[in-house]
Formats: structure tokens, C-alpha cells, sequence
């Protein structure tokens, strides 16, 4: 069965409180565990700062400032180099830049450490020796080598070599010597040889290592933007070596600063001269470029020249354009010729015509005519037309021999125009690049030119600026030797303590008491079976009688007596009224006092004038001969049923009158089968003709089933439960036995309940119940 959480719904829909007696009983059994959590938690807060190493911090602030007197001089317009820019100055100093000058000029290289207990205590400028060395490999650097004074002359040396402790002696101021390094370590001659015995080591430190370690414990922050002031600090577990590390800090970032103000401003003008010999140049050269432009070119007015190229490039077209029609022409009048047709010249070419050309044109065409006349009269085989023929083969060669001169002719001419134009095409090609170079040149010299004006201005400003600026940084507060360490804070690490102590508690109190599965009152009995409660048992210790045992008669007066007293009435109260009765007392397992409550409850009603029998029916594990210091060697229950002992024979009396019992007798291999047969109903129906009340003493009904067949013959089955022992599960072992065999009147006895719940039972401050886990084990 799972736990009920600690809030539960009624049917109203409320929430129920807390269980404020679990919590309580939670809370009692956890005080001795709370207060060991808090002194666990303080005595952590106290180790922690016992070995912890205090760590130092000491702190200055800077004013960083500048002073213009330029000013005077009204050369207002120059910023001031960003000496007022706080961020830059912080990040200067944060640099490794300014940590390598730091290393220059503070002795740091080599650190000294005494050896203690469980902390290393560094020696800073206290160290009894000194060592120098003329070389160290990088394999030695960061290593602790050991030194162990044996005297004012001798020491022991040592350091680790792999797995290897490599130890010698040496005298002071005798070199050791090793492939690895060569030392040289001296005696300070004001070391006390009254001191007590202390081994020392040195570390020779690398130069990333000191980086690291100055980048790791150096904070450099703005104190004040608006008065232009940082602070610095620096942390160190030795408050000496932090002090000096700042004062170092601040008065070589003055120097520092000082020295890098002044040589910005001349490595600005050095510049500057370098720029204006660089742009004096570039005018030079541009000068010489327009002169020789000039020569070149012959004009320095591109455009015009552009235009004059263009118009001869359409001159030549137009030139060229009338020889190939002239040619054309000429070619036509050839192919008249050739087939001998007559041929007119028109007067607009007749010009373009030698005039012997144009003769003998006319010629042919006069002989062409003569000799059409002829055919019309002659054969053409005649004389007279062979002779026309002749002649006009004559003319005819004539003129095709001038034409193709004059073909020739021009066509060279025209040749010649081309040669120009492709000269002057070429030219006006190269007149738009000269033109945009020139120009651009002359743009490039103008800015050139306002550009050299420029540097020659600033350099006057800066010579100036440098003559009349000069830093003005100020130590407003100079490093503290810090007296009280900032960390570990004793009031915080202990208020820590104090706070997780608590907190633990609480939740080891809450989980506690949410993992807490056991019945620890009457009210989660109530909250989950509908049975009724015939009452509680306080606590009571056993520790000096470890045994089951009756103490109704030892101890009357007891609250446990008051309380079986007060189950007793209530059992009256559920008997209605009748004369005989049997009760039946069980459990779910062995240990939760069944057999306590059965033995002095039968005493407590005896005690009464009433005649009580107690029946041990628990044959694997009797109990009840014990508590009433009885015998269970060769008689009892088990030899009662098997009928070789008659019931009057294995009675036993005990202290209290009118109390007997029968014990469960030698231990049966069945016994139950033995509580099945009617011997068992003939012995119930023989104790009840004698004694008033019948009390039997069954097994656990969690283990075996015999419990449950005794429970059966019963007038009044009692279950017991253990406060803080038994399960809240086995409430679902009591609903299940009564659902399952329908018992109507069973009751509930809580027992060892520590705290009395309201209505059951009386606070006397006498307890019972099984304390130590051997009589966890006994019932």
C-alpha cells in the first residue's frame, strides 16, 4: 500500500491538517541526528577555515589626468591622445605588454615556501636562504626543489626525478650542478639556528606562469568616471608581496605612461614627416608628368584636338568614298569597252577622265558606228569591215591600257586615305585615355597639393602640443599592507554553517518524515480502516527484562496497567453483556506484542475476581509459558489435541489468582491440521465450563494461517499493532483478514505508542515496548 501523502482531501473538499503527532515523533527521533547535522556543518565552516589560506588583497587609486597648456596659444582643435579614456588605460594595464615590464623590474623569478602540517606557507623576503642560478631547463622550471638546513655550514637538497627522489647534501654557497640547472644557494646571515625545524622548497617560475599568475589575481576597475580615477588591486595569500606588486604596479604605469604619452606624440610627427617627404614626391613627379605632356602632345587643350581629329577622319571617308565610285565607273565603262558597245561618258566624269581617254572613247564610238553601217551593206568578212575591226581593236586596247592606269591610280589613293584615317582612328582612340589620365592627374595633384598643405598644419600643432602637453597622473592612494584577509570571512563561512545546518535539517526532518511508513497513532489507524480501537498501550522498557513478561501484578498502579484496565472495560462494553467470552489475540508479524498483551491483559481481568484462561496456540513459536513462568517441556496444546493429555491435566497456574494458562506444548509437524480437527472445539468448549474468559494466544496472521482459524472461534478478535513498528501496509492485511472472513466485531490494540493520543490511554510516564533489536525479534 502506498503512504497517504501529508495533506488528504475530506469529502467537504478540505484539506486536512498535518499529522501533528507523527511530525512531532519525527521531530523527537531526529534531535539527536539534527544536532549532529549542525555541528557537522560548523565543523565543516571551522575546517574550511582552518585550512583554508587567507587571501590578501591590497589597493591604490589613480587619478589619470593631462594639463594643455597649447592652449595658449589657441591651438584648442588638438584632443588630448586619449588620456582621459579610463577603459584604454585599464586594458594597458591588464596587458601582457605592461605585465612583461612588471617582470622587469620586480623579483619575483624565484619563490621560497616553508613546508607545513597540511598548508605551504610562502617566505616572502623572509626566506632564510637565497638561491641564484646560471641556467635552468624548461623541464625544471615550475618544480619544487626541497632544502632541509642541517647546520650553518650544510643542507640537504632533494627534488623528484619521475618516480625518483633524488636527495644530496651540500654546503651553503656551493654550486649544484645538474644537466638541468646549475644553483647556487647561500645562508642569510641573520638565519637563528634556535629556530624550529623547517623544511623549505624553492620554485623557479616561468615567465607564462608568472603571466598567469599577475593576469589571475589583478582587478583594475573605474573608481570614478567623472573624476577620471581607477583602482587597482591585487590578491596574494602573502599580504607583503600583494602591497609591493601594487606599488610596483602604479609607479612603473606612471613612468610607463609618461614615456608612451611622449613618445606617441613623436612617433605622430615622425610620421607626419614622412608623409609630407612622401606626398612632396608625388607632386614632383606629377609636375614632371604635365611637362613632359606637353612636349609630347604639343597642347595641353585635348578637346579641341578630339574635334579636329574628327572631322579630317570624316574628310578622308568622304575622299575615299568618291575613288571607289570613280573606280566603280571606270570598271563599268571597261566592261563596255570589252564588248565593243558604244559608250557615252557623262560631263560630270568626263573631268575625273584624261582627255586622251576621253578621245579615243569618242573614237571607238565613231568607228563602232562606221562599222554597223558597213554590216548593213557587207559581209563581215570583207576588207573593209575586217579593216574597221582592226582599228577598233587598236582604240580599244588603247583605252583599256589607260584605264587600268588610272584604276591603278586611284586605287592607290585610296589606299593612301586609309593609311591616314587608320592614323588618325588609332589617335582618336589614345585622345579620351590621355584625356581622363590627364585629368585625373591633375585632380590626384590638387588633392596631393590640399593634402601636403594638411600634414604641414598638424605637424605645427603637434610640435606644439608636444612643447605645451604633459601628463599629469596622481597616486591618490597609495598601495595598503592589508591586515584582515578577504577571504575566508569567518562570520560568513560560519553563518553558511549555520544556515545549511538548518536547511539539512529540515529537509532530513521533511524526508523523514514523508518516508516514514510506519502507524505511529490511533488517528492513521482511524483515518484508514473503519474498525474500532479498543485502546493504547504506552511504552514501556524492557531493556532489563528482555523476555515477554507480566508486570500487571508487579506494577499495578503503571499507566500500562491503567490502560489494559481501561481495554478491559471497553471489551465489556463490546461483549454486551455476555458471561463467557473468547478473545483472541493476533498480529500481523512477530514483535508486535501480541503475547504481552494477551498474558497481562488475562491479568489485569483476573485481577478483577474473574477467572481467565490463556491458551498459547502459537505451537512453532510459544511464548506464553515464559511470561508466566511456566513449563512447555511434555505438555500443553499440541498433546491436548492429539488426545494423549486431558484438558485438566496441562493447566498451570500463575502468580495472579484465578489466572492459568495452558502452554502451546511440544512443537507438532501440523499444527494446523490440529486446529481444524474438534479436539480443538472440544477444548474451547471445555475451558469455557470452567473459566469466564478464554484468551487465546494465536500466530502472527501474516506468517501462517493458524491465527486466523483461532480468530474464527472467537467471540471477540483483537489485533495488535506496534506504534513506529508496524507498517501503515499492514492495516491492508486487517481489512483484508475481516473482508475475507467476515469479522464483524474485530477490534484494534495500538501498543508502544510513545506519546498517548487523545482518548486512548493515560501519560503516566511508564512505557512499553521493545527497545533493542533483540526484543524486536521476540514477541
Amino acid at each position: 500500500m502506498e503512504r497517504k501523502s501529508i495533506y488528504t482531501v475530506d469529502k467537504s473538499g478540505t484539506l486536512q491538517d498535518i499529522d501533528l503527532y507523527k511530525l512531532l515523533s519525527v521531530i523527537k527521533k531526529s534531535v539527536p541526528l539534527v544536532i549532529l547535522i549542525i555541528i557537522s556543518t560548523h565543523l565543516a565552516g571551522y575546517l574550511y577555515l582552518r585550512w583554508t589560506k587567507p587571501l590578501y588583497e591590497s589597493n591604490s587609486e589613480l587619478k589619470l589626468d593631462i594639463k594643455q597648456e597649447a592652449s595658449i596659444l589657441n591651438f584648442n582643435t588638438l584632443k588630448p591622445q586619449n588620456l582621459n579614456n579610463i577603459s584604454g588605460e585599464i586594458e594597458l594595464i591588464k596587458s601582457k605588454l605592461f605585465f612583461n615590464k612588471v617582470l622587469e623590474v620586480v623579483d619575483i623569478k624565484i619563490s621560497y615556501f616553508s613546508v607545513g602540517n597540511v598548508l605551504d606557507d610562502e617566505r616572502y623576503k623572509h626566506s632564510p636562504f637565497n638561491v641564484s642560478f646560471d641556467f635552468i631547463s624548461p623541464p625544471f622550471l615550475d618544480r619544487k626543489f626541497y632544502i632541509e638546513i642541517i647546520s650553518q655550514g650544510t643542507y640537504s637538497f632533494s627534488y623528484q626525478e619521475g618516480n625518483e627522489t633524488i636527495e644530496r647534501e651540500y654546503n651553503f654557497n656551493q654550486t649544484v650542478e645538474s644537466p638541468g640547472f646549475s644553483f647556487n644557494i647561500s645562508l642569510k646571515n641573520d638565519f637563528d639556528d634556535e629556530l624550529p625545524e623547517t623544511k623549505y622548497y624553492f620554485v623557479v617560475n616561468s615567465h607564462e606562469n608568472l603571466l598567469r599568475y599577475l593576469s589571475n589575481n589583478i582587478t583594475v576597475e573605474p573608481a570614478n568616471f567623472n573624476a577620471n580615477t581607477i583602482r587597482i588591486s591585487f590578491t596574494d595569500y602573502n599580504p607583503f608581496k600583494a602591497r609591493d606588486l601594487v606599488n610596483a604596479i602604479d609607479t612603473l604605469y606612471l613612468t610607463y605612461t609618461r614615456l608612451e604619452k611622449i613618445k606617441a606624440n613623436l612617433q605622430k610627427i615622425e610620421f607626419l614627416d614622412e608623409q609630407l617627404s612622401v606626398t612632396e614626391e608625388r607632386l614632383e613627379n606629377y609636375e614632371l608628368y604635365f611637362e613632359n605632356f606637353t612636349i609630347d602632345n604639343q597642347t595641353t587643350d585635348l578637346d579641341t584636338d578630339l574635334k579636329f581629329t574628327i572631322s579630317q577622319i570624316k574628310m578622308l571617308d568622304s575622299q575615299r568614298f568618291n575613288l571607289r565610285k570613280r573606280v566603280a565607273f571606270l570598271q563599268e565603262l571597261k566592261v563596255e569597252i570589252d564588248q565593243e558597245k558604244p559608250t557615252y561618258i557623262p560631263l560630270v566624269y568626263q573631268r575625273y577622265l584624261p582627255a586622251n581617254i576621253v578621245k579615243d572613247f569618242d573614237a571607238i564610238n565613231k568607228l563602232l558606228s562606221e562599222r554597223d553601217l558597213l554590216l548593213s551593206t557587207q559581209k563581215e568578212k570583207t576588207f573593209a569591215v575586217r579593216r574597221k575591226n582592226q582599228e577598233i581593236s587598236i582604240i580599244k586596247g588603247k583605252i583599256s591600257k589607260g584605264m587600268d592606269e588610272l584604276i591603278d591610280q586611284l586605287k592607290e589613293d585610296e589606299s593612301t586615305y586609309t593609311a591616314r584615317k587608320n592614323i588618325l582612328e588609332n589617335e582618336f582612340v589614345e585622345l579620351p585615355s590621355k584625356s581622363n589620365n590627364f585629368s585625373k592627374n591633375q585632380r590626384r595633384y590638387t588633392l596631393y597639393e590640399e593634402f601636403y598643405l594638411s600634414l604641414m598644419k598638424n605637424k605645427a600643432e603637434f610640435q606644439i602640443a608636444q612643447a605645451g602637453t604633459t601628463t599629469d597622473f596622481k597616486i591618490f592612494s597609495s598601495a595598503t599592507l592589508p591586515r584582515e584577509p578577504i577571504s575566508p570571512q569567518k562570520l560568513i563561512i560560519y553563518g553558511i554553517g549555520s544556515v545549511s545546518g538548518f536547511i539539512l535539517s529540515f529537509l532530513f526532518v521533511a524526508a523523514r518524515y514523508l518516508l516514514h511508513n510506519k502507524i505511529s497513532s490511533v488517528k492513521e489507524i482511524e483515518r484508514s480502516t473503519q474498525l474500532p480501537v479498543l485502546g493504547t498501550i504506552p511504552y514501556y522498557s524492557l531493556d532489563s527484562d528482555p523476555e515477554t513478561k507480566l508486570i500487571v501484578d508487579k506494577k499495578p498502579r503503571s499507566s500500562v496497567s491503567e490502560s489494559l484496565r481501561s481495554i478491559r472495560t471497553n471489551i465489556d462494553f463490546m461483549a454486551m453483556g455476555e458471561s463467557t467470552k473468547v478473545i483472541a489475540v493476533t498480529s500481523t508479524v512477530s514483535g508486535e506484542g501480541k503475547t504481552f498483551v494477551a498474558t497481562n491483559l488475562g491479568g489485569i481481568i483476573a485481577m478483577g475476581e474473574t477467572k481467565v484462561l490463556i491458551i498459547d496456540l502459537d505451537m512453532r513459536k510459544p511464548r506464553i509459558h515464559r511470561a508466566l513462568e511456566g513449563d512447555n517441556s511434555s505438555r500443553g496444546v499440541s498433546t491436548i489435541l492429539i488426545k494423549k493429555n486431558k484438558f485438566k491435566e496441562c493447566i498451570q497456574k500463575s502468580s495472579i489468582k484465578n489466572l492459568d494458562f495452558i502452554s502451546a506444548g511440544p512443537t507438532p509437524p501440523n499444527p494446523s491440521e490440529l486446529l481444524l480437527s474438534k479436539a480443538f472445539d472440544s477444548l474451547i468448549e471445555d475451558a469455557k465450563k470452567i473459566y469466564d474468559i478464554i484468551i487465546l494466544d494465536t500466530p502472527p496472521t501474516g506468517l501462517v494461517t493458524d491465527g486466523i482459524l483461532a480468530l474464527k472461534k472467537a467471540d471477540l478478535p483483537i489485533y495488535v499493532l506496534r506504534a513506529d513498528y508496524s507498517n501503515i501496509s499492514f492495516l491492508d492485511s486487517v481489512k483484508r483478514v475481516v473482508s475475507l472472513n467476515k469479522f464483524n466485531n474485530l477490534a484494534i490494540i495500538l501498543n508502544s505508542i510513545k506519546t498517548p493520543s487523545a482518548g486512548y490511554g493515560y501519560g503516566y510516564g511508564y512505557h512499553y515496548g521493545y527497545y533493542n533489536d533483540k526484543s524486536i525479534k521476540k514477541d
